[in-house]
């Protein structure tokens, strides 16, 4: 998966600008920002009630952690190792709608059974990172309307949180007119399936990094995507590195532009080295490492959610350190992200 077109890719209860938005009726002329402007509304959603990230331990990947630990002797290697096999990941779902919905329906089952909530990534778009690396997808519009839409079925009304098409709207800048109006317009679809019909469901639309688009242009897009009712949520460094607070800041320049309070899910599971922010290779670099998490809970109230969303020690594609496909585990690229 791209991320970002130069060199390519708990918290607190309200952000400062939130708080002064509910406080105020007219104009926030201070709380961290630097300039007088409008006020904001929080954004009504769909969301479950509060509760921990599913964590499946039964998934393949966890039995590659398990399988790793006996081969790790250095203790702070393996402590984060450890760490990590009690850290919840996204579940990325399946080309196959057969087998996404028997994912779901399974993550759902087990999510009521542990009373925690499942985090699905839809990653199906046609054309797919613009057939890069991560390329794949549905073969075209009608058959990724018929996966979507079963997406949203089989999650009904149980709790669950869907990152939407990671990289779909950044890619979109790079298209040409009539690709670009398609694929805003598959994704609005998506977004409004998920909307109408899965109340208990939180959508993060993902609109890349803080390296890749500007935040006007973002909001512009977010407007063309749902025309009649505001984006509510964004998800933001899906399987990339940027740090913390140019994060923050990205997403409060993109609220600025849109003019609505936007809920936010980070995804922090490989920004973790100290020189985070200088690692503009976006295909496994040198020097990445596993990061962490303030809290593996979701709080719906929360205007800033972290999750880990890429899954750690998974290719990024047959580039920089890793040999491996995109999306197959590497134990030494692991290895390489927990020391």
């Amino acid at each position: 998966m791209r991320r970002q077109r130069t060199g390519r890719y708990r918290s607190r209860r309200l952000r400062a600008g939130m708080l002064c938005a509910v406080l105020v009726q007219l104009f926030v002329t201070g709380c961290g920002r630097d300039t007088a402007e409008p006020v904001v509304v929080v954004p009504e959603r769909n969301a479950p009630a509060s509760g921990e990230y599913l964590l499946e331990s039964s998934d393949k990947y966890y039995a590659d952690l398990q399988a790793t630990l006996p081969a790790v002797s250095d203790p702070r290697v393996r402590a984060n190792l450890e760490r990590l096999i009690r850290t919840p990941v996204a579940e990325w779902l399946p080309h196959d709608l057969d087998v996404t919905a028997g994912t779901i329906r399974q993550d759902i089952a087990r999510g009521q059974t542990s009373d925690s909530i499942p985090m699905f990534v839809a990653y199906n778009i046609p054309g797919r990172d613009l057939r890069g690396e991560s390329g794949g997808g549905q073969a075209g519009a009608d058959s990724y309307r018929q996966w979507i839409t079963g997406v949203s079925e089989a999650i009904g009304t149980n709790p669950a949180i869907v990152i939407l098409e990671p990289d779909a709207l950044a890619h979109a800048t790079e298209m040409n007119d009539a690709d670009r109006a398609a694929r805003l317009s598959l994704l609005g679809f998506a977004y409004t399936e998920l909307l109408q019909h899965n109340p208990a469901t939180a959508v993060y639309l993902d609109v890349g990094n803080s390296t890749w688009v500007d935040p006007g242009r973002v909001a512009d897009l977010l407007r063309i995507i749902s025309p009649g009712k505001p984006v509510a949520g964004i998800s933001l460094n899906v399987a990339n590195r940027r740090p913390e607070a140019e994060i923050r800041s990205y997403a409060t320049r993109i609220e600025q532009a849109y003019g609505h309070q936007l809920f936010v899910m980070i995804d922090s599971s490989v920004n973790g080295a100290p020189n985070t922010a200088d690692l503009v290779e976006w295909c496994n670099p040198q020097g990445q490492r596993v990061g962490t998490l303030p809290s593996t809970r979701f709080d719906r109230d929360l205007m800033i959610e972290h999750a880990f969303i890429k899954t750690p020690g998974q290719s990024d594609g047959r580039c920089g350190t890793s040999g491996a496909p995109a999306g197959e585990f590497d134990r030494q690229l692991l290895l390489d992200q927990l020391s």
